[in-house]
C-alpha cells in the first residue's frame, strides 16, 4: 500500500494501490502519516518525495468503499474530516515534502497535493478540485491552501467549475514549481538539491514559511471543516453519491462526473 525507500538523504514514499487508483483509505492515510512522522524524527532525512506507482494517477481521492459505509450525518462527516490529519502531517513534517504528480490528483488527492511544500508535475498530470460535482466542499483544508497558492480569483474558479488543469496551466498560475517529462526524476533532483544543505537550516526555513501561512489563515481551516459538515448529507450530496454508486453498478443515470471528476469518491 505504501512503499518506502531512501535515495541518500531523501525519503521516497510511493503510494501503491493501483487497483484503487491510490484512493485514500484510512489505512493508507495512517501509513503515510506514520511515515511522515518518522521522516520528521530521522536526522538522516532532509527531504521527502511523495510519488505514485500508478502511471496515470497520483491520488484519485477518497475511498468510495469506506465512504459509502459512513452515515450521511455529522458523525459521518467527522469521520471524513479525521482523514485530514494527513494534510496536517504533511505540513508538520520537519523537512520539505515534494509531490511528484505523474497522473491525476483529484478531490482529496488535489488537497494532498496543495499541502505539499513543492510540486512537480509530469506531462499527463492534472489537478482537479472536483468536490462541487459531489455536492461537497474540500474537507481537509484544500480551499484554504489553494487560495494561498494561486490567489482568491483563480481558487474560486477552480473550486466552482471543478475543472481539471494540466501541468502547463498549473505552472502558469503558481500551483506547481516545475514541469518535467518524468515527474519522479525531477522531484528527486529537486529534493536532492534541497538535501545538500544542512538539515537544521532546511527545517528552520520550512517552519518559517509554514508559520507565516498559519498566521495569515487564522481559523480558516476550522471554517472550512464547518462548511464540509454542512454539505455532507445534503440533498445535492445524496444525489451525486447515489448516481456515482449506480454508475459503479452499471445501472441508472450516469454520475455527474467525467474522467477527471470521480476522485473525491472513487473505487476501493
Amino acid at each position: 500500500m505504501l512503499q518506502c525507500h531512501r535515495e541518500g538523504a531523501v525519503a521516497v514514499f510511493t503510494l501503491d494501490r493501483p487497483k484503487a487508483r491510490n484512493a485514500l483509505s484510512r489505512q493508507l492515510c495512517d501509513e503515510l502519516g506514520r511515515a511522515l512522522k518518522q521522516a520528521s524524527e530521522d536526522e538522516s532525512v532532509s527531504a521527502v518525495v511523495l510519488a505514485s506507482s500508478h502511471p496515470s494517477v497520483f491520488i484519485a481521492g477518497g475511498d468510495l468503499g469506506e465512504l459509502a459505509a459512513l452515515p450521511m450525518t455529522l458523525e459521518g462527516a467527522d469521520k471524513v474530516l479525521e482523514l485530514g490529519s494527513l494534510t496536517l502531517a504533511v505540513e508538520a513534517c520537519t523537512v520539505p515534502v515534494v509531490a511528484a504528480v505523474s497522473g491525476a490528483a483529484l478531490g482529496g488527492g488535489a488537497e494532498v497535493t496543495v499541502a505539499c511544500d513543492l510540486v512537480v508535475m509530469g506531462p499527463t498530470a492534472r489537478i482537479a478540485f472536483v468536490h462541487a460535482r459531489m455536492g461537497l466542499v474540500p474537507a481537509w483544508g484544500g480551499a484554504t491552501r489553494l487560495e494561498e497558492r494561486v490567489g482568491a480569483l483563480r481558487a474560486m474558479e477552480l473550486l466552482l467549475t471543478a475543472r481539471a488543469i494540466d501541468a502547463e496551466e498549473a505552472f502558469a498560475i503558481g500551483l506547481c514549481n516545475r514541469r518535467a517529462d518524468n515527474a519522479l526524476i525531477e522531484a528527486l533532483r529537486l529534493a536532492t538539491a534541497i538535501a545538500a544543505h544542512t538539515r537544521v537550516a532546511i527545517a528552520q526555513l520550512k517552519r518559517s514559511i509554514v508559520s507565516a501561512r498559519e498566521a495569515r489563515r487564522g481559523d480558516s481551516l476550522n471554517r472550512e471543516a464547518s462548511a464540509f459538515r454542512s454539505a455532507w448529507g445534503s440533498a445535492a450530496h445524496h444525489a451525486a453519491f447515489d448516481a456515482l454508486k449506480a454508475k459503479r453498478r452499471g445501472v441508472g443515470s450516469p454520475a455527474p462526473t467525467d474522467d477527471t471528476s470521480a476522485g473525491s469518491l472513487t473505487d476501493s
